[in-house]
């Protein structure tokens, strides 16, 4: 026969976290005692026995209440009639029942009987209110009834996210809907895996469903297993397993057999249950405004301010019910003050508590959960989150992580991806990481709380010292410049000595793009020093890729640093950067004045070679502003200094400066003069790159001036110096500038054959930048060839490249695919 008071005894003895052993301490009573009631061999105990067991166990009076009626005759489930209670035996007293009920245990170890079997089907009806004021969600809860509906035996459904997203309020909606397909009932549980204490061990579990299903559960986890499985086999239920710890805890916990449908929701993601993976995101925008508006009874709030709110809220559901509340009983106050509070990320998370719970109180637990477990990448999870706090990046990274807890980077990459499975990370990309926003004020905040200022700081000059150690070696590659080269410390290199190629350091920087901005700014609140470093040695890599507002971004946060400071090379440095950044992205008014001051800092500073570098810089500038005699001046100086000073790249790059100005105003005679001059300071076979970066731009410059033949000569000339030095992808540039010539000469077939073999180039050395000029080109000779739907197709492809490298997209080619 089953016992509630087994039941109930048992259950509040492994919720307590006693043994049967501490708990015979604790209340005096025997362990063979407790042993027997707990198995439901004594069903019903003497009044003295229920409280000492009452009281070791520390129930408050509602427990023991329960208690009392469970082990009371009067309490059973089934009450008996007065004349069979008239004919019930006098109890027995306590000593002599423990002494009859240890021969009886004894007995039944020795002779173990099959398990008592329920008398009667229980229809559970166990599912949580469901929320009135849920909003949303429509498509994920479909996809989930339909799936739910549809199947034919035992599935099992795992939704995962962070803490707040709404996991536990979808999984009830669900429940809700899908019930009318599973007669048997609905089953819930609280598996306690992230919250105060322990999560609640397997055993205990079952005992709760079991009991919930009107068994009697056994004391062993095998057995329980066993008998569950038994008892679920001929039903057609829900089973809703909430906020579960990991796979081993629910494992024992899934059907073996029959129709029921499992849902279990977890911070943790549970791949090793099988069934379906669900991971729930962040809802739509329109989602998260109507349920801000709903919450916080703002149904005609404006929609940029609303917006605005879930936009401070992460999107987060659990945030946006805190931000809706908080309005809610603050009638006076307006949708955008609230927003500009919440715009203070230092005390964001506290605009989003309310009273002990709230966004900050969620995400601790999942920190606690990883803090309390005995896998050492948890606890290592635990310290590098708080790192991972300093970042000022969107996108994080294993060299990062790495460098800011001085891990070896694929122990690091381990450690995120098991921040990843509990929800504290998102991977956007193979590699790549990103905090949501409220979980990186929470990191920021865990980092301060944990971390010293000093610890804080260590951290931090470790990957500035690694990037701009990679940054140096990429600029070494490409050749410094006699200026940087002089103004680095060859000790800044040593950082990056696991990267021996060029391609190893481009790779690395590649991937780490998304950070250096971010990076370098708040380098320059914290770590000034590194932060005009990191700048000064960016120039070639951001030319290399073409990154012009990542570079323009970089030089302006770094400027105030060195503005009229003790160091004129790095203002005079920081200053030409920023004004050649201005003028790649054709911003050529906006770039004079940086250039101005540029050469006001060489001077200042004494170094000839800068002067000239800037000098030349300045009147290029002024040319393609359309102010070629004001440059004039400025690049004969540039000239006359290269010239002084014997360094032929400098001096020949001034002298094409000045030929192209003086093509500008007319004089070609003296232009055509400087070209061969600038080519001449140039004889080396080592140096037929620089020729043909010469021989390219010259040609260029005639073209523009219309002098075809001239461009022509000087290009094809272009293409045989570059191909002569292996410099293939710079072939293909000149062979794309060939073609424009050819366009413009209206020479489509001829145009179409140069851009042919420069996509063909540009596809082998897998460099997208230049197949995006290409492919842009090929759109406009197709468009004019009657060609239109492989012109758009050309045009797309390289939008699309555009937007995959943080290129700005040029006006024609978003004209061109808005009206083409």
């Amino acid at each position: 026969m089953e016992s509630q008071f087994a039941a109930l005894l048992r259950r509040h003895r492994i919720a307590a976290g006693l043994t049967q052993d501490e708990l015979s301490i604790l209340s005096g009573i025997s362990v063979q005692a407790i042993s027997t009631l707990e198995r439901g061999t004594r069903r019903y105990p003497q009044l003295s026995t229920v409280r000492a067991l009452a009281g070791a166990l520390r129930l408050d009076p509602d427990q023991k209440s329960a208690l009392d009626a469970a082990a009371s005759r009067r309490g059973r489930a089934k009450p008996r009639s007065p004349a069979a209670e008239a004919t019930e035996p006098p109890e027995s007293t306590e000593d002599e029942t423990e002494d009859e009920t240890e021969v009886q245990a004894v007995q039944e170890a020795a002779e173990p009987g099959p398990p008592q079997q329920n008398r009667e089907a229980v229809s559970p009806r166990q599912l949580p209110f469901a929320s009135g004021d849920f909003t949303g969600r429509e498509q994920e809860i479909e996809d989930l009834r339909r799936y739910l509906s549809a199947s034919p035996g035992v599935s099992v459904t795992t939704i995962t996210g962070m803490g707040g997203i709404g996991k536990t309020s979808l999984a009830v909606q669900v429940a809700h809907r899908v019930a009318e397909h599973y007669p048997d009932g609905q089953l819930y549980l609280d598996l306690r895996g992230f919250g105060l204490g322990p999560p609640m061990e397997p055993l205990e579990a079952l005992t709760y469903l079991l009991e919930d299903l009107g068994e009697v559960p056994p004391v062993d986890l095998p057995t329980a297993a066993a008998r569950y499985r038994t008892a679920l086999a001929e039903r057609r239920l829900v089973l809703l397993l909430d906020n579960a710890a990991n796979h081993q805890q629910v494992r024992p916990l899934l059907p073996g057999s029959g129709g029921c449908a499992v849902l279990v929701t977890s911070r943790r993601s549970l791949t090793g249950l099988g069934g379906r993976q669900f991971y729930l995101g962040e809802p739509p925008l329109h989602e998260s405004i109507d349920m801000f508006r709903r919450i916080s009874g703002r149904y005609d709030a404006p929609a940029d301010d609303c917006a605005e709110v879930v936009r401070q809220c992460g999107g987060l559901p659990l945030a946006i019910r805190m931000a809706g509340a908080r309005l809610a009983s603050r009638p006076s106050w307006p949708v955008a003050h609230l927003a500009e509070r919440l715009a203070d990320g230092r005390r964001r998370l506290d605009e989003l508590q309310l009273d002990d719970s709230g966004v900050r109180a969620t995400l601790n637990l999942s920190i606690e959960q990883l803090a309390g477990s005995d896998d050492p990448t948890d606890v290592q999870a635990v310290s590098l989150f708080a790192m991972l706090g300093l970042a000022a990046a969107v996108d994080l990274s294993a060299p990062l992580a790495a460098a800011l807890a001085q891990l070896p980077e694929p122990e690091a990459a381990t450690v995120l991806e098991r921040l990843v499975d509990v929800h504290l990370l998102t991977t956007p990309g193979p590699g790549r990481y990103r905090l949501h926003d409220l979980v990186r004020v929470a990191a920021r905040e865990f980092a301060e709380q944990t971390l010293t200022e000093d610890e804080r700081r260590a951290a931090t000059t470790r990957w500035l010292q690694r990037v701009a150690a990679v940054v140096w070696k990429a600029s070494e590659f490409a050749g410094h410049g006699l200026t940087r080269e002089r103004w680095l410390d060859p000790g800044r290199l040593d950082a990056a000595d696991d990267l021996p190629r060029q391609e190893d350091v481009l790779s690395w920087l590649d991937h780490e793009r998304p950070a250096l901005v971010p990076t370098i700014q708040q380098a320059v609140r914290d770590h000034p020093g590194l932060a005009v470093q990191l700048a000064v040695g960016l120039n070639a890599y951001y030319a290399r890729r073409r990154a012009w507002l990542d570079w323009l971004l970089v030089t302006e946060a770094v400027l105030p640093l060195v503005e009229e400071g003790a160091d004129r090379i790095a203002e005079g440095l920081v200053l030409h950067d920023l004004g050649a950044a201005h003028a790649e992205l054709n911003q050529y008014d906006e770039a004079v004045a940086p250039l101005r001051r540029a050469v006001a800092a060489a001077d200042a500073s004494g170094d000839e070679n800068l002067q000239s570098l800037c000098l030349s810089s300045l009147s290029h500038v002024l040319e393609r502003a359309g102010r070629s005699t004001e440059g004039i001046p400025y690049a004969a100086r540039a000239r006359e200094i290269g010239l002084r000073l014997g360094v032929p790249a400098r001096a020949a790059w001034a002298c094409l400066a000045l030929g192209m100005l003086h093509l500008r105003t007319g004089a070609a005679e003296t232009a055509e003069r400087l070209f061969a001059e600038a080519l001449d300071l140039l004889p080396d076979p080592g140096q037929r790159r620089q020729r043909g970066l010469v021989a390219q731009n010259v040609g260029v410059a005639y073209r523009e001036a219309g002098q075809y033949s001239l461009a022509d000569r000087a290009l094809r000339h272009g293409v045989e110096l570059y191909r002569a030095a292996g410099a293939d992808v710079q072939e293909a540039v000149v062979l794309t500038e060939l073609a424009r010539l050819r366009l413009a000469e209206d020479s489509l077939d001829s145009a179409a054959r140069h851009l042919g073999q420069a996509l063909a180039i540009a596809g082998q050395h897998g460099d997208r930048i230049c197949e995006a000029d290409v492919r842009r080109l090929l759109g406009e000779t197709l468009h004019r060839q009657g060609e239109l739907a492989d012109a758009r197709r050309e045009w797309r492809l390289a939008y699309a490249i555009h937007t995959q490298h943080a290129i700005p997209i040029p006006a024609d080619l978003q004209a061109n695919l808005e009206f083409g």
